[in-house]
């Protein structure tokens, strides 16, 4: 009877690692499809550039630039970010600031479905994400690198 629970159990073990490990593969194969272009267009979005600053080319970060016209509220940055971390298979925001006025957010965070990842605080960070507001343009700027960005935001 011993034998035949432990067996059991071993086998249920087996099948939940089993789906654990074809989430990530399929998470990754998604996110490799979808990359930061069709996040962008999720979230509406309109993609300025992709990777133009050298520091960000020589560290190997992918980065992508793009706008919202007018200003957001520290709210809606934050579920700007947010969305954007899921758009990417699922990412969790594991740090994020915010100025006291709402011009800037950034939100750092890690997600399965990209493989490349910096250390960083003793935690694993992949994808990166700023929010900030040009009063001039009176636009809203969106900047989402991984597994940083290396560049002024």
């Amino acid at each position: 009877m011993k034998k035949t629970k432990f067996m059991m159990a071993a086998a249920a073990a087996a099948v939940l690692w089993l789906v654990v490990l074809v989430q990530i593969f399929v998470t990754r194969l998604y996110v490799s499809d979808a990359d930061f272009t069709q996040a962008f267009a999720k979230n509406k979005l309109v993609v300025l550039r992709e990777n133009t600053d050298t520091r960000n080319i020589r560290e190997g970060n992918t980065c992508i630039e793009g706008q919202v016209v007018g200003k957001m509220n520290r709210d809606e940055m934050a579920a700007l970010a947010e969305n954007l971390f899921r758009s990417m298979g699922g990412g969790k925001v594991l740090e994020s600031s915010a100025s006291s006025d709402g011009d800037y957010y950034v939100a750092y965070g890690y997600t399965v479905g990209i493989s490349d990842a910096k250390r960083v605080n003793g935690k694993n960070i992949n994808l990166n994400v700023a929010v900030s507001y040009d009063e001039k343009n009176n636009r809203t700027n969106v900047i989402m690198g991984t597994p940083l960005i290396n560049s002024d935001f």
